[in-house]
């Protein structure tokens, strides 16, 4: 591993109400083997005492968040970090002992423009269970540039407090902004359409991300399926106006994919047709356009309805790895034919 250690690193944390998770996040950066960095808390306009118990140190950068929200509070922090490189934090995660120093060096190797980690759920109150463990599994799998770019519709491949990136690149995205949606899938789908690629270090967790039910994700609407749909339509939609392409078809004929349909009509993104599996469904319309069936194993020739390019809106894992392998056997090739957007 080459060294790096003369880099330096700002590390951005927003805190509203960091209770009694924050000392054990803050300890941990505090811990890493690489030690050229500053940790700047952006106080989100907190009511109790979980800054004000915090150890001294001072590599710690305390500062007031000028108006109320995540979005202000980021913004607040890249305006007065001093480092060339930011990395992320939240106050209730843990990071490993070497996150920073192994994200560093495959930032500065130039594979990749933001950089992210593979990440362990845990909860101090239950067992991670069910889809949070499908979605771990899922998260760590994308660490390639190639996957993530694949897979880059489906789901956010990095978790915002994994994220690693040079503060030049962040500033020229503009940071982050306030929509309806949340703001760091936001921030990667502009970085995404400016053509900056991601990666992450293979094989090793480097955070630890705490699940309970406070969690911003569970219980901030911006952060709900319908959400993720609005900002994948949007930023789907400059996408293919970019390269030319007003018309596409739309697989999956269920709530994400009606769903879908409508979103992207509000942006001048013509839906075509429904492509299906389900034989009950041949000769149907869903929104007034129709429903094409095709069989379990189609053919290149039965593939010629999906058009110049087919959104595969299926949100089962499983249906839509069956969807891609199909696509791919008849020579249909991803992001050019077929894009799939759970």
């Amino acid at each position: 591993m080459i060294n790096h250690s003369g880099c330096g690193i700002s590390i951005l944390m927003p805190v509203h109400n960091g209770g009694k998770y924050l000392a054990t996040a803050v300890a941990s950066i505090l811990n890493q083997t690489h030690k050229n960095f500053e940790l700047i808390i952006i106080d989100d306009h907190s009511s109790d005492s979980a800054l004000l118990n915090l150890e001294k140190d001072h590599r710690i950068r305390i500062i007031k968040s000028p108006k109320r929200g995540i979005v202000h509070a980021l913004n607040a922090g890249i305006e007065v970090a001093k480092f060339p490189v930011i990395a992320r934090m939240d106050g209730d995660d843990i990071a490993l002992a070497k996150r920073l120093e192994i994200q560093l060096d495959l930032l500065l190797s130039n594979e990749a423009d933001i950089v992210g980690a593979q990440v362990e759920l845990f909860s101090d109150d239950a067992e991670i269970a069910g889809g949070y463990v499908r979605y771990q599994e899922w998260i760590n799998q994308q660490v390639n540039p190639s996957d993530i770019e694949a897979n880059f519709w489906v789901e956010s491949s990095i978790p915002h407090p994994t994220a690693m990136l040079h503060k030049e690149v962040l500033l020229k995205l503009g940071g982050y902004q306030n929509s309806t949606w949340p703001e760091d899938y936001d921030l990667w789908c502009r970085a995404h359409l400016a053509g900056y690629r991601f990666s992450k270090p293979r094989k090793q967790v480097l955070l630890k991300w705490r699940d309970y039910p406070g969690r911003t994700s569970r219980v901030d609407q911006r952060y709900n399926n319908d959400q993720f749909l609005r900002c994948k339509a949007f930023y789907l939609s400059k996408l293919l106006k970019n390269k030319n392409n007003r018309e596409v078809s739309i697989w999956g004929t269920g709530p994400n994919g009606t769903k879908l349909c409508h979103y992207l009509t509000e942006h001048e993104i013509q839906v075509q047709c429904f492509i299906d599996v389900n034989p009950a469904l041949q000769g149907r319309e869903k929104l007034g356009k129709p429903i094409h069936v095709l069989p379990a194993s189609p053919s290149r020739e039965d593939l010629s309805i999906i058009g110049k390019l087919a959104l595969v809106a299926v949100r089962s894992w499983g249906a839509r790895e069956r969807i891609r392998a199909a696509l791919l056997n008849t020579g249909y090739k991803e992001l050019n034919d077929f894009i799939i957007v759970a």
